[in-house]
């Protein structure tokens, strides 16, 4: 890799890890098992089809366990589910990255398919964590968790097109 490619690459892997944070940071606090509702996944989600796999992984995963770890509005109040964060969610950057282009000639149909994955492997991910904390109550992240992530991904779509619109590029990294 080209000494230039290599600094984009570290440069959007800081900005989008930012990014995740950022969005995660607007939240809104639920009673456990619930966590905490936020808007970090439509950060994640953009952050991963547009960057791919790898700069994805990492911004989704540390981003988001950066918010666990520390807050700027509740500290360190979901600390608890930092470890599981980093592995759930740097797997959901990976799938989304490698999945955006899995339908060649339908790309928003590729990326949405690509959403609909990842936002199901991170929700079993913590309803698995979570029931492994809390027990049977954890079920009621199942009831929440896939209509946040339907409206994330409604959400997401036009945003991607805005940001393709503006910068006139399918993918910031193939």
């Amino acid at each position: 890799m080209k000494e230039r490619s290599k600094t984009k690459v570290t440069a959007l892997t800081a900005v989008m890890t930012a990014f995740v944070y950022a969005m995660t940071s607007i939240s809104i606090p639920m009673p456990p098992p619930l966590g905490v509702w936020h808007i970090g996944d439509i950060a994640s989600f953009t952050a991963a089809i547009l960057c791919g796999p790898i700069v994805g992984a990492f911004a989704c995963g540390v981003g988001a366990a950066l918010f666990d770890v520390w807050n700027p509005l509740w500290g360190s109040a979901f600390i608890t589910w930092w470890p599981a964060t980093i592995i759930i969610r740097s797997f959901m950057g990976f799938l989304l990255g490698k999945l955006r282009g899995i339908i060649k000639n339908r790309p928003v149909a590729s990326e949405v398919i690509a959403m609909i994955v990842a936002a199901v492997e991170k929700n079993l991910g913590y309803f698995i964590y979570d029931y492994l904390l809390f027990g049977p109550v954890a079920y009621t992240d199942l009831i929440t968790f896939f209509p946040l992530s339907a409206l994330d991904i409604i959400v997401t779509v036009p945003l991607l097109a805005s940001i393709r619109k503006a910068l006139k590029i399918r993918y910031v990294i193939m």
